[in-house]
């Protein structure tokens, strides 16, 4: 322990106020970091360009690294004087050590082991390291400023043209562009002067050798790493019998499944997600917080994958917004074998050429319902890819979803059970799934509320924005384009009578006739609510006016979109006669003319009559 070091933890336990002032009294006193007559065996300084710099060093036996260094940061008033040096907000200026081999930090300053102004904290430390190799990291991604009433803080962007960034709390006497120009003035001045030296004894020189850091990653088979924002990287893995790999992935997250970068992996031929990201399967990879790290083996088995990997629009290799992870420069995604033998089993490739969409609702804009009606003339698989929003209860908000022409019953939806987050913000959902469906015709929808769809986000956008809304293509090698056919009018099969579409203030009939007792299936959608139904139909027996079936709200159930919203669906049956089919609205919310969330079947809000059989 050097005497600086000695002075500065003996002070400790005289009180917190006591050992502050004495170290900076001493410090003042002492030269500027870095040991005259020590062979220097890594250097970074001068962050004025550069937010963060890196240099790596091998140990051929055990040696005691000694560390110089001058960083920056500042404590709130209570983590000042009832804290833990310990714990607490890191430096925003500091370096830290890790492991080449394991990735994992050995050393970092920090409060405990740094003293003086806030912007100008010293570090004079000693680290025995084992044999092997070492990174060490320094960066100085943006600045801070506490007092009692205030806290401002603000980022350090070193691409040319662009914003810098800044947020500022509390109550802030010094505000406005005067404050912030001058913080960015006050950093830079500093930012010269910061950096780490790490050197050793004379005798130890020779026995330490340097690499450009990070270290090369052995038996890799795909190295997406050192990303920058908005970044989306696809690619195909080519698994030509069982293997194992590593996967290594550092991104950006917070909340549960929040996360902003991130990663998976799915099996083409299945859609079949076999690897995430996810809050719960990630820890802190050091730094900021949000920084999330994922270390793990994944068996995959021969056959076909896709990787995706996708970052947003910011904290990133271009520029941290905060602290970077203990690993900045792998930030992405690393994919390794255990051997050459593993690593020649997996061929990675461009990502696979897009299937043949048949029929396609996207780029949907807010307040929206769009459809497409399609008929399959084989069984079929169909790969469903829909990207939509999630509300505060978690309910899905802009959705689509599939249904059978003939019966008008979802075969497929957009709900929580079967998306993933999106990318961008939390309430982005995904889903990316292969379904079978029978020959048959169906319906196709895709729905919007008032907020956040494509071309009007009120939050972050997710990372396929085109593809907001509802894509359908074949799947597999059996499926035949030319069995598909697409239409714009929906198909109705089977019926008997219809009133739909009914708009606003209408009272309409339709009369029909039954040749024979048989049963009949009644479809019909309106508004209700408090019990009471104010949009609904009802059949009569013509001549004599007596009601034998109405739609009741006891009878119907959520039709989808707004609660009033209600529907029934069921067989009855009637006699051989003439009848007559009613449907009657009140002045609001129907057909074309919402005052709330539409149903799921707007096209058929009225009733239907179908021949059951």
């Amino acid at each position: 322990m050097t005497v600086r070091t000695m002075f500065r933890h003996a002070f400790r336990h005289f009180g917190a106020m006591a050992s502050w002032l004495a170290c900076s009294i001493l410090l003042a006193a002492l030269p500027a970091f870095g040991q005259s007559g020590s062979p220097t065996i890594a250097e970074l300084k001068d962050f004025r360009t550069e937010e963060i710099k890196a240099a790596g060093f091998t140990l051929a036996h055990e040696t005691r690294v000694h560390i110089d260094g001058l960083g920056g940061g500042e404590k709130g008033f209570i983590d000042r004087w009832f804290g833990d040096d310990d714990y607490g907000p890191v430096l925003y200026a500091g370096g830290w050590i890790i492991n080449a081999a394991t990735r994992q930090p050995v050393w970092e300053m920090t409060f405990a082991n740094t003293a003086g102004s806030s912007d100008r904290r010293r570090c004079d430390d000693d680290v025995t390291l084992p044999k092997g190799s070492y990174e060490v990291y320094y960066s100085a991604h943006g600045y801070e400023r506490r007092t009692l009433l205030s806290s401002s803080s603000i980022n350090i962007d070193r691409r040319p043209h662009s914003k810098r960034s800044r947020t500022m709390s509390g109550i802030v006497l010094d505000d406005g562009d005067d404050h912030y120009d001058r913080m960015v003035e006050e950093f830079m001045s500093e930012a010269e002067h910061y950096g780490v030296t790490l050197s050793v004894k004379p005798e130890d020189a020779a026995s330490v050798s340097k690499f450009t850091a990070p270290a090369p990653v052995e038996h890799a088979v795909l190295e997406a790493d050192r990303l920058g924002d908005k970044a989306l990287i696809r690619k195909t893995l080519s698994v030509t019998r069982d293997v194992t790999l590593h996967v290594s992935a550092i991104g950006e997250g917070r909340g549960r499944d929040d996360l902003f970068d991130h990663g998976w992996i799915i099996r083409t031929d299945t859609r079949e997600r076999v690897w995430a990201m996810t809050e719960h399967n990630t820890r802190r990879a050091g730094g900021a917080s949000k920084n999330r790290r994922y270390d793990g083996d994944l068996a995959l088995a021969k056959g076909t994958y896709e990787l995706t990997f996708v970052t947003d629009d910011s904290h990133s290799n271009d520029d941290w917004n905060a602290h970077p992870p203990y690993d900045p420069f792998r930030y992405g995604i690393i994919l390794a074998a255990k051997d050459e033998s593993d690593r020649a089993a997996v061929t990675v490739g461009a990502p696979a050429v897009a299937e043949k969409n048949f029929l396609e609702l996207t780029k949907v804009g807010n307040n929206d319902l769009v459809s497409s009606a399609f008929t399959l003339k084989n069984d079929a698989k169909i790969h469903v890819y829909c990207i939509g929003e999630r509300d505060g209860s978690k309910e899905a908000a802009d959705y689509g979803w599939i249904v059978d022409a003939r019966t008008r019953k979802h075969v497929w939806s957009l709900d929580m059970r079967n998306s993933y987050h999106a990318g961008g913000a939390s309430k982005n959902r995904l889903a990316d799934e292969i379904i079978s469906l029978p020959k048959g015709d169906y319906v196709a929808y895709y729905q919007t509320d008032g907020s956040h769809a494509y071309g009007d986000w009120n939050d972050d956008p997710p990372y396929d924005e085109e593809h907001w809304g509802l894509t359908l293509s074949g799947a597999g090698e059996r499926f035949d384009a030319k069995s598909v056919t697409v239409s714009a009018e929906e198909p109705e099969h089977d019926v008997i009578a219809q009133i739909i579409k009914a708009k606003d203030s209408k009272r309409l009939s339709k009369s029909f006739t039954i040749g024979e007792t048989k049963k009949v299936r009644v479809y019909a959608i309106g508004e209700g609510e408090n019990r009471e139904m104010f949009d609904y139909g009802w059949i009569e027996r013509a001549g004599t006016g007596e009601v034998v079936w109405e739609m009741t709200y006891g009878m119907t159930t959520r039709a989808g979109g707004a609660k009033k919203n209600r529907m029934v669906d069921e067989v009855i049956t009637l006699d051989k006669g003439q009848y007559e089919l009613h449907y009657e609205t009140d002045g609001s919310h129907a057909f074309n003319d919402w005052n709330a969330d539409p149903p799921e079947d707007p096209a058929h809000w009225g009733i239907s009559l179908y021949q059951e059989e």
